[in-house]
């Protein structure tokens, strides 16, 4: 064995310089696979506790490295008959103070770790509904036929040195009672959805255009 080895000590040192950079390419891949999630953008947007279901607020959560810019936000209302969408950037009549100008418009830096809170689901279901000219009765539609059936949210943001705008958007589902006297919300995921994909940049660039 020891004489075998001796002859073929070129090839073994070959195959032992292969392995070599085989696990330096492994660890490799390893480190910049963590360097990439830990400077991915991450943003959570969350259901906050309140004194009823609906009147708990959008929470919009920054657990990115660096700060966002937001942007513009987007609600939209989807119903059996259709999708219909408003923008929440816009500040509330009456509700501009200027001293507060970023709180008041929904726009604005948001720190690594911070919070962002956003109108209350109740409020955001009322605007969506009443650009979609659907009217409500202790926020179910009065119409029967109409019926409620996700509430999505969509966050545009910038992020470092990113050319392009990014955007997360997450979706609640309606659930209403057989009597149709009330009506809750709950996340439809765990978790956050990234829009990364063309037709999510094609959409956040028309919404862009649009209204901004």
């Amino acid at each position: 064995m020891l004489e075998w080895m001796r002859q073929n000590s070129d090839l073994l040192s070959t195959f032992a310089n292969y392995g070599t950079l085989l696990v330096w390419v492994f660890y490799a891949q390893l480190l910049y696979s963590g360097f990439r999630r830990q400077r991915r953008p991450r943003i959570l947007i969350n259901k906050g506790v309140g004194s009823r279901d609906l009147d708990s607020p959008c929470l919009i959560c920054n657990m990115s490295q660096e700060s966002i810019f937001i942007q513009f936000i987007m609600v939209r209302l989807k119903t059996n008959q259709g999708t219909y969408s408003v923008p929440a950037t816009d500040p509330e009549e009456g509700a501009v103070p200027e001293e507060d100008v970023s709180t008041a418009t929904r726009q604005g830096p948001l720190a690594p770790g911070s919070c962002f809170r956003l109108r209350s689901f109740e409020r955001l279901l009322t605007k969506a509904a009443a650009e979609a000219d659907i009217e409500t009765d202790g926020h179910i539609p009065t119409d029967p036929e109409i019926e409620f059936q996700k509430l999505e949210l969509c966050v545009v943001y910038i992020y470092g040195p990113q050319d392009e705008p990014l955007g997360a958007s997450r979706e609640f589902d309606f659930r209403c009672d057989r009597d149709r006297k009330t009506i809750s919300l709950s996340p439809s995921s765990i978790d956050t959805h990234r829009m990364t994909s063309m037709k999510h940049r094609r959409l956040i660039k028309s919404w862009l255009r649009t209204h901004l």
